[in-house]
């Protein structure tokens, strides 16, 4: 202790910070190298979606990993030298040195200075609003000697104040406590801290220091701010939260340099320490869909991974599968649960633990659809009885069934689809947040976990189609015939006429698509109809020299998605959107003669283009199943 003392000593009475190297008691645990991630988990998104939209400048900068394998809230910028904590000394002696600074925060927000960007720190639009502990000292015990004789009224007393560790850049000891009481004081200390100065610019820098909430705050500071900031709100909210013994009832002290507290009464003594809640994040897949959840307190279009709690006794997997089954309804395979990365998230304590599972996928034969007689082929007007026969399996994931109480909503999204969204929107719970529109989605900021799993799952190849680049591109499962861009939300209330075909293209490789077109009318699809729908197919067909089987068919009509400029922007009934398909059609009173298709495999289809849309086909599941007339009605109906 008496080497730690002296080298303290040294470095108080140098004006000039030392290097972060030798910083007295600091320098006795070197700064342990970072292992960088392995290339396979780096995050290679970020070069890839990081530029989406200019205006998205804080998602852009604020990324999970900043290239260390260390994740964003994590404390990086210092040495904590948690070793120390319990030496009274020593952390006395820190407080003392001339470098040692003061993260302060008022009612549990943080005391931060609005800084001017510049384009080395694009996004960063907050700092600490540090103070010089000996400035605070001063003015509050008179001597600035820090002896920690202050008695119990004084908020900056020794006692009161919590360790963080040795900063990184400067070896200052940094501290962290609550100045509600003296506010007014510390205020005045960070308005002539040169530090904070050099980063406000232009402006007044007492009007440019605010509270902010350090979680929504986070995406706005740098990396190293954002950690310290993050860590010293945590425990100083665990101690506002642990005053009296849970055995006795008595007061407890905060000791140990404030991370320990222990009951007062000499007959107990019972220890505690802060609180920390592991809590299990998963991304589930089914070949090329994960499944999506959105809480019903966030805002409509906002989803995120499965997330929950670990139970006493339940390993972390454990965790994993009954958190989503509870959740969605939906069964993921044990043997596919692997872990990923970690996150703290100190909000107000949790550990996100990340994995990824894989769900069994549903399947659908194709040959077990009702196929149109008509079979075309490059060159040829006749299909074998073989070809005929041969069928392609059709896989898609499982409908999820919620549990009210625990999601609003959950949904399988397409990887390709996913991709077109990254980017488009930020987080609306976030500042400069904005309504998402109907028919889209917001992900969580690019600082988070549940992000960082998302990005790099869409960053892999799809399962379908697993070549990097594939020359030329298979055609897209779901398209408009007249080459048109697909619309995110097509014109509600048109009726448009779809077809499912399967094109079997060189090497055996099939690939079941649905094409739609608007009727001519704007009615019920009509024989004309179908039949360009239908040459259109052909037509394609013939473009990638594919061979074409016609399944079946039938109509389709968007509906929803109005919303009126009074309602709110999570008024849900009024931005629903509803796709209601007929499937199949008969040939009464004008009506196109269509066969039907497997409803399962059409509202695979439809939701890998529109998975924000609920599909409706009326009669689908009816009749007897046994071939009597009851079942055939269902199969063949008029528009």
């Amino acid at each position: 202790r008496g080497g730690k003392m002296q080298a303290l000593a040294a470095a108080s009475s140098t004006r000039a910070p030392a290097p972060s190297r030798a910083r007295g008691i600091a320098s006795r645990v070197p700064r342990a190298s970072v292992d960088p991630r392995p290339s396979a988990v780096s995050c290679s998104t970020t070069r890839r979606f990081g530029a989406r939209r200019a205006e998205n400048v804080a998602a852009r900068a604020a990324v999970f990993d900043g290239g260390d394998g260390v994740p964003f809230f994590a404390l990086s910028d210092a040495d904590r030298a948690s070793e120390l904590r319990v030496d009274t000394e020593a952390i006395l002696a820190a407080s003392r040195d001339r470098r040692a600074v003061l993260l302060p925060f008022v009612a549990g927000r943080a005391l931060v200075v609005a800084v001017d960007e510049d384009g080395s720190r694009p996004g960063v639009r907050f700092a600490p609003a540090e103070v010089r502990l000996r400035d605070v000292r001063r003015s509050t015990d008179g001597e600035g000697d820090g002896d920690g004789d202050e008695g119990d009224e004084d908020p900056l007393a020794f006692e009161r104040l919590s360790f963080l560790g040795f900063r990184e850049e400067d070896g200052a000891p940094v501290f962290a406590a609550e100045v509600k009481r003296c506010e007014s004081l510390v205020r005045e200390a960070a308005a002539r801290n040169p530090a904070v100065i050099g980063r406000v610019g232009r402006g007044a820098v007492d009007e440019a220091i605010v509270t902010k909430d350090a979680k929504s705050l986070g995406p706005e500071m740098s990396r190293k701010d954002a950690g310290l900031v993050a860590a010293a709100a945590s425990l100083l909210r665990w101690q506002r939260n642990t005053r009296f013994c849970q055995k006795c009832g008595s007061p407890v002290k905060i000791v140990k340099s404030g991370h320990k507290a222990q009951c007062a009464n000499s007959d107990c003594r019972a220890p505690y320490y802060p609180t920390l809640m592991p809590a299990v994040l998963t991304l589930c897949t089914c070949g090329d869909y994960a499944l999506l959840g959105r809480n019903s307190k966030w805002p409509r279009g906002f989803y995120s991974c499965l997330a929950g709690f670990v139970d006493q006794s339940e390993s972390l997997e454990q965790a994993v599968a009954r958190e989503v089954l509870e959740e969605s309804g939906v069964v993921i395979d044990p043997s596919t649960v692997r872990y990923v990365t970690s996150q703290p998230w100190p909000f107000p304590c949790q550990l996100m633990v990340g994995f990824r599972a894989e769900v069994a996928p549903k399947r659908v034969t194709v040959s077990d659809a009702v196929c149109d007689t008509r079979q075309t082929r490059p060159g040829s007007s006749n299909t074998s009885n073989e070809e005929r026969a041969q069928s392609c399996e059709v896989s898609f994931p499982p409908t999820p069934t919620l549990d009210i109480a625990e999601l609003r909503d959950a949904r399988w999204f397409h990887r390709d689809w996913l991709r077109a969204q990254l980017g488009k929107h930020v987080d609306p719970r976030e500042g400069g947040g904005r309504e998402i529109p109907v028919g889209e989605i917001a992900l969580p900021g690019r600082h988070a976990l549940a992000r960082y799993l998302v990005e790099r799952w869409c960053d892999e190849p799809n399962v379908a189609n697993p070549g990097t680049s594939p020359d030329p591109p298979p055609p897209p499962s779901v398209a408009v015939t007249d080459d048109r861009e697909m619309p995110l939300v097509p014109t509600t209330n048109r009726s448009f006429a779809f077809r499912v075909v399967e094109m079997n293209l060189e090497g055996s490789n099939k690939i079941t698509a649905l094409r739609f077109a608007p009727t001519g009318g704007g009615g019920a699809p009509t024989v004309n109809d179908h039949a360009r729908l239908d040459a259109a197919c052909e037509a394609e067909a013939g473009r990638i020299g594919a061979s074409l089987r016609l399944l079946g068919g039938g109509q389709m009509c968007f509906r929803g998605g109005e919303i009126s400029e009074s309602a709110e922007i999570d008024d849900e009934d009024e931005a629903s959107l509803l796709i209601v398909l007929r499937n199949g059609g008969g040939g009464d009173n004008g009506g196109a003669e269509v066969p039907r298709v497997d409803p399962e495999l059409v509202r695979a289809l439809v939701r890998r283009a529109y998975p924000m849309h609920d599909i409706l086909i009326p009669g689908a599941f009816e009749g007897g199943g046994d071939g009597t007339t009851e079942q055939g009605l269902a199969r063949r109906y008029q528009y």
